[in-house]
């Protein structure tokens, strides 16, 4: 989809966000136990789909995946699925196909509390599509980290020590978002700036639209950020 279309669209899906994130409804919210147990997998493929609402991700939890979804409308319900190919588990928590509730009706809530395991290598995919969004992915064994978000709020903490340096892909839509990179590995940025404002705290730029930290410079492990910016405000800083 080109960009210039997908903002467009995005525009026109605000008020999703400004009526629907963490607001109860004339419904009764039912929440639903998500659990993914642990077996023989040696490192997991999650991707996460959540079209309207709240996604709040971080580690902990006993099991591959854990979490409580929250939601008013029965088509709001997540549906989970797992599979494992040999040695590699494979996590779906994605929104139903049925249409999301009319906003005519009133308002309403769909809020995802998740917990990951540290335990093994991670490769995370999340879409968010008009959502206030969380991700405290500290201390996670990540792999690789795919990030789309379109209308909302969204948090990304990656601070602390890593292990080991990874590639991640993010892209905006419409809103604010936060991307906190830590200083103990090389973090190396390249931001397509779009229609957007990019703050940029701590860095050096390279030009271009390219940034590294100190880490960088010395040679240690690197984190490689590749931002796509819709129109919103998009801050990086270090932890």
């Amino acid at each position: 989809m080109k960009k210039s279309f997908f903002i467009a669209v995005l525009v026109g899906a605000t008020v999703v966000v400004t009526t629907g994130c963490n607001i109860f409804t004339n419904g009764k919210v039912k929440e639903e136990l998500i659990s993914i147990e642990k077996d023989n997998a040696k490192s997991l493929d999650v991707k996460v789909d959540l079209g309207a609402g709240e996604l709040n991700v971080k580690k902990g939890g006993n099991e591959w995946v854990e979490g409580i979804a929250e939601y008013s409308h029965k088509p709001l319900k997540p549906e989970v699925t797992y599979n494992l190919n040999e040695s590699k588990g494979k996590v779906k928590i994605e929104q139903g196909k049925h249409k999301l509730p009319n906003m005519k009706i009133g308002k309403f809530k769909n809020e995802w509390n998740l917990t990951l395991t540290d335990k093994i290598p991670l490769d995370l995919d999340v879409n968010a599509g008009a959502s206030k969004t969380d991700l405290d992915l500290k201390g996670l064994d990540l792999s690789s980290l795919d990030i789309e978000n379109g209308v909302g709020e969204l948090t990304v903490d990656l601070g602390g020590d890593w292990k080991h340096g990874f590639n991640t892909k993010i892209e905006t839509g419409v809103g604010k978002t936060t991307i906190i990179l830590p200083s103990d590995i090389g973090v190396k940025i390249h931001s397509d700036k779009g229609i957007g404002k990019a703050n940029v705290v701590d860095f050096i730029s390279k030009g271009n639209g390219v940034y590294v930290n100190e880490a960088y410079e010395n040679g240690k492990e690197t984190l490689n950020v590749d931002m796509d910016m819709g129109v919103g405000e998009v801050s990086f800083k270090l932890d």
